[in-house]
């Protein structure tokens, strides 16, 4: 961009020129008004400054373009600016981000986030509630809880009535217990990727509640079936009444570890599976032992036990735990 010094100098000096009118019209006008009498006085014209720096030819003012951002040798792309302007950012951030890769550090690939399913707060809800209407509508159940562990009533006639079984609150119970030993199972299982990933979350945790329920159904055919051959009705009601009992008590303390490894942080997980493992655990030993205490008021000979327990309890876990092992 070049500025010539002696235009701007004759810039000034034709403003002051136009200063004074001396056109024809401005004549006419003072000879009019001199005509009249008035006295008129022309401007003075003031004279042109002398040039006393310059030598007569146009000074040059050079522009350093060193980003070399305006200017550059090839003068087509002067009208290309946007294009140019935007090619040397993407260079720019090019080079940024090669730098910043080379102090970048291969990455870990996040684990699973396992037990985080939006549907468990429903089921969690849901057995909440179920277990608030039912300590008001059946208030000895945690009552009973306490005598089943403590082994009291064991031979009571009250406790070979089948007919509380089939009590629409006693059908509640067995609802809600199966859900929620199936709730558990599916934790288990998803903490340990254990479930497949073409089965959903809850159709999984739906499957083990149906496993539940047809394994606690099969046991009830199987006493009944094993009462009926051996002709000791009242004593295997009385244990088919037992195993109910064991796993509604089982699902409530299930039902608070579930609690425990969803919404807390108090225990690790794997320490809490272990606690509901071992509670299983023990009270399958405490119904084992309070049908022991059946055989011996009835004054039944031990061998039966034995043959039932080793034929029908002991051989289906065996089975399982075989099964279980063989998957992992």
């Amino acid at each position: 961009m070049i500025i010539s010094e002696q235009d701007s100098i004759r810039h000034i000096s034709d403003t002051s020129v136009r200063q004074i009118d001396v056109s024809a019209d401005s004549l006419t006008v003072s000879d009019t008004i001199e005509a009249s009498g008035v006295s008129f006085r022309p401007l003075k014209k003031n004279p042109e400054p002398v040039d006393t720096i310059s030598d007569g030819t146009r000074p040059v003012i050079t522009f350093y373009d060193t980003a070399n951002f305006i200017l550059t040798s090839e003068f087509q792309y002067l009208n290309r600016f946007p294009f140019v302007f935007t090619e040397k950012n993407c260079k720019s951030e090019l080079k940024a981000g090669e730098s910043l890769s080379k102090t970048l550090r291969e990455g870990k690939e996040l684990p699973s986030q396992p037990l985080r399913e939006d549907w468990l707060i429903f089921v969690v809800l849901a057995a909440s509630v179920l277990y608030v209407y039912i300590s008001s509508v059946n208030k000895r159940f945690f009552h009973e809880m306490k005598r089943f562990f403590l082994f009291h009533g064991v031979g009571d006639p009250a406790s070979r009535d089948m007919q509380v079984l089939f009590h629409w609150k006693s059908t509640i119970i067995n609802l809600v217990s199966f859900l929620n030993i199936g709730l558990f199972a599916y934790c288990i299982a998803d903490f340990y990727e254990f479930i497949p990933d073409i089965i959903p979350g809850i159709l999984f945790w739906f499957i083990c509640f149906i496993i539940t329920a047809a394994a606690i159904t099969f046991r009830h055919l199987l006493c009944l079936i094993t009462g009926n051959i051996s002709g000791e009705m009242d004593m295997f009601s009385e244990y088919i009444i037992t195993i109910y009992h064991s796993y509604r008590y089982l699902a409530v303390i299930l039902f608070i570890i579930v609690i425990l490894v969803l919404y807390t942080s108090f225990f690790s997980v794997k320490s809490l599976f272990l606690a509901g493992l071992f509670t299983h655990a023990i009270t399958y030993l405490i119904r084992i032992f309070r049908f022991f205490l059946i055989f011996l008021k009835k004054n039944i000979s031990i061998f039966y036990l034995i043959l039932y327990l080793c034929a029908l309890e002991f051989l289906p876990v065996l089975v399982l735990i075989k099964y279980i092992t063989g998957l992992f």
